[in-house]
């Protein structure tokens, strides 16, 4: 089955069980900051005591879910995309065009799992922790989980047709 664009072939609809944890781990946040933003409305515009531990646990948990949540994005296709410039070009130029695209954002991932790996190395050979005492390391995990599984969805989805598909 084509994809909306009609480019590439859809990924399997079948049992993907990351895939399954993947949603679950997004709806699990998801849930945890409306909880606690909620809290933290009830809390200090209703009874006039704000929490200070909610306020800052807020932009941990979007973080999380930002970086948690770009594999979910590839997987599904559903980013942002100009297609005036590839469409414009001949087809042959075409798939070699988005090959290139999808190998430089996969560098840029690989570049930010090593990075995001060396931080928290650090993190741990320092011991750093949050603002809120929780080790710094739980929020820096989601770096280079998200951008190795972002990866994988990549190579799945958009790399590994482009590479099979004869022109």
């Amino acid at each position: 089955m084509m994809d909306e664009r009609g480019s590439h072939p859809m990924p399997p609809a079948g049992h993907d069980r990351l895939a399954a944890i993947e949603r679950l781990v997004m709806v699990a946040l998801f849930l945890a900051l409306t909880v606690v933003g909620c809290l933290q409305i009830v809390n200090r515009h209703g009874l006039n005591l704000p929490i200070w531990n909610l306020e800052q646990l807020l932009p941990h948990i979007f973080i999380g879910m930002t970086f948690l949540g770009m594999p979910l994005m590839y997987r599904r296709r559903a980013l942002l995309a100009v297609e005036i410039v590839p469409d414009s070009l001949p087809g042959r130029v075409r798939r070699p065009y988005r090959l290139v695209l999808w190998l430089v954002t996969a560098a840029f991932l690989g570049m930010l799992v090593y990075t995001s790996l060396d931080v928290l190395a650090f993190q741990l050979e320092i011991n750093a922790v949050t603002n809120m005492g929780y080790p710094a390391a739980i929020l820096t995990i989601t770096l280079p989980v998200g951008a190795i599984l972002s990866l994988w969805r990549i190579w799945q989805v958009e790399i590994r047709p482009l590479l099979g598909r004869k022109p």
